[in-house]
């Protein structure tokens, strides 16, 4: 119901433009319990191509409206995708991505494709290499043995 939320969100602002920040007031009381019930609050801004799977939509999922976001994100449950709102700069995460239960990213970064973040791993920093697995607080990338 959250990426619905989003999708349908999503198609208007970028049919409206200007406009539909003024419009979404409207539908405010609407989308407010849509995100309540989903428990998933991704922004309308919020750049997200094709793909995105939500594991465990009921633990909850925060998608800023400043990503950028390749195609097959892949989300557990009680990950935060977000901004640092005391520092500019660009957010994207790259193609086939996946974040473990309660991972969070918070940018602004570059996450390159077929990154893995685990578990509880809290991202602050770019990693835009390919095929990595990030781990820890803050994220490191996995050393394989």
């Amino acid at each position: 119901m959250g990426v619905l939320l989003y999708r349908t969100e999503r198609m208007l602002f970028l049919n409206f433009k200007k406009v539909y920040p003024g419009l979404r007031l409207l539908f405010l009381p609407i989308i407010l319990l849509f995100q309540a019930y989903s428990n998933i609050d991704i922004h309308y801004k919020a750049n997200i191509s094709g793909g995105l799977l939500i594991l465990h939509p009921s633990v909850g999922c925060v998608i800023s409206g400043q990503a950028e976001i390749g195609r097959n994100l892949t989300l557990t449950g009680g990950n935060i995708i977000g901004l640092n709102k005391h520092k500019q700069g660009y957010f994207k995460l790259g193609d086939n991505c996946s974040l473990g239960a309660n991972a969070t990213i918070i940018g602004p970064l570059i996450i390159g494709d077929y990154v893995s973040i685990g578990a509880n791993a809290c991202v602050t920093k770019s990693f835009d290499k390919s095929n990595v697995t990030l781990i820890g607080v803050p994220a490191k990338e996995m050393k394989s043995s």
